[in-house]
């Protein structure tokens, strides 16, 4: 690629210079009277033609990097949760700043820079220390299965203090979306996505609600920005409709997985290679708002038929960091075999950060003797064979295939 940029560089270069010869010949000719004027005669074609090689260079550039495309009318784009999603995150950005230096606001105060280690191995396992939120933050409900019922007495989104919310986005679907500190944080601007507040929706992802998530993603330059879910008995702590956006800067585990085209063209799985098992869902740079659209609702079909076989799951969205894939978004969906009823604080837990590779700890001593294979096993553990089964499932969705057999709970 860098060879041929080269060859039509030089290329370029030739033709301008033999321009500019034939140019100096001819005022040669028509100046030698005015010899004084000669400098500023030719200063200005070459000025000309170095700006010409530079513009050259910056279109071949483009050519091998080309920028996100927008799919909508420039008026439509500027308007939309996409277009707006810089601003938004922006004005985020600057609010939880402002609370974080207010006492009380949060359970705790995050250190801006926290006892950190990458774990030896492959993977590249991403641990980081956060004693704080082992036993400052609120305690967890339970949340009985993945069908559950909206309890308005227990602790919801509608109870927080005004001061918590950071902003309220207006969707296109005149639908407002909350933005909410979480008051014990992970990491640099952990907020709380509420999609929907007033109608006390559960924890369970509505085709909305992650067309919002993924659109927003979409829509962002920052790649240091990620989202999640995670379901009932998959570490979800409010029965209350909401995903999770942190500031991860660092390259995780999920980042660097093999993919294998599993359905559609736009369905992947976690290569056999890999120690873990995931669904991947790419939403290209360029895809139309009708693409975007189908890929959700399969994602929404899928979440759906998960809830009723009884299979708890997490996702993480992500923009795609591998080389010549920017602007893009991943989503992945991790199933697990087993439901956890409670979140026990003293142990490593596995939620959507620790599937993707971000492991928060609690204990010092576990962040020094925390290793690679533990994290896999423990992975292992709690998704079993659900991944075998969720495969399956997303190409029968995806393949508008005969769905009749599943209409049975399965046994995992």
């Amino acid at each position: 690629m860098y060879s041929r940029t080269l060859r039509k560089l030089t290329q370029f270069n030739q033709d301008a210079w033999r321009l500019l010869s034939s140019f100096r010949r001819v005022a040669a000719t028509e100046l030698s009277q005015r010899r004084h004027c000669w400098r500023s005669v030719v200063a200005l074609p070459v000025f000309v033609v170095a700006r010409s090689v530079a513009c050259k260079v910056a279109m071949m550039k483009e050519e091998e990097n080309p920028k996100r495309k927008r799919t909508q009318s420039k008026a439509k784009y500027v308007t939309s949760i996409q277009g707006k999603a810089p601003h938004y995150l922006n004005s985020l950005k600057v609010r939880w700043e402002q609370l974080h230096e207010i006492p009380g606001i949060f359970a705790y105060q995050l250190q801006k820079t926290r006892p950190s280690r990458v774990l030896p191995g492959e993977c590249k396992f991403y641990a980081e220390l956060n004693p704080d939120r082992t036993v400052k933050r609120r305690i967890p409900q339970t949340i009985e299965n993945l069908n559950p019922t909206f309890k308005p007495k227990q602790f919801n989104f509608n109870k927080v203090d005004a001061l918590e919310v950071m902003l309220t986005i207006d969707d296109v679907d005149k639908t407002d979306v909350q933005m909410i500190i979480n008051r014990s944080p992970l990491t640099r601007f952990h907020t709380v996505v509420c999609p929907d507040v007033k109608n006390n929706l559960v924890q369970r992802i509505t085709a909305h609600s992650l067309k919002f998530c993924i659109n927003f993603m979409r829509g962002l330059d920052d790649m240091d920005i990620r989202m999640g879910y995670n379901s009932p008995g998959a570490l979800a702590s409010v029965n209350h409709l909401h995903f999770h956006l942190l500031h991860l800067p660092q390259d995780l585990y999920i980042n660097q997985v093999e993919l294998e085209e599993l359905a559609g063209g736009y369905v992947y799985r976690l290569s056999k290679s890999m120690p873990t098992e995931a669904i991947c869902v790419i939403f290209e740079a360029n895809d139309d708002e009708a693409e975007v659209q189908e890929k959700v609702n399969n994602l929404q079909k899928l979440a759906d038929w998960m809830c009723g076989q009884n299979i708890p799951h997490n996702l993480f969205i992500t923009q795609d960091r591998r080389p010549g894939k920017r602007g893009n978004v991943q989503v992945f969906v991790f199933a697990r075999s087993h439901y956890c009823v409670n979140k026990d604080l003293a142990e490593f837990n596995v939620g959507f950060c620790e599937l993707a590779g971000y492991i928060p700890v609690g204990d010092s001593n576990k962040l020094e003797n925390l290793t690679e294979p533990m994290v896999i096993k423990r992975i292992r553990e709690i998704t079993g064979t659900a991944p075998q089964a969720v495969y399956t499932r997303m190409k029968q969705i995806v393949n508008g295939e005969d769905q009749s057999i599943w209409e049975q709970p399965l046994t995992i």
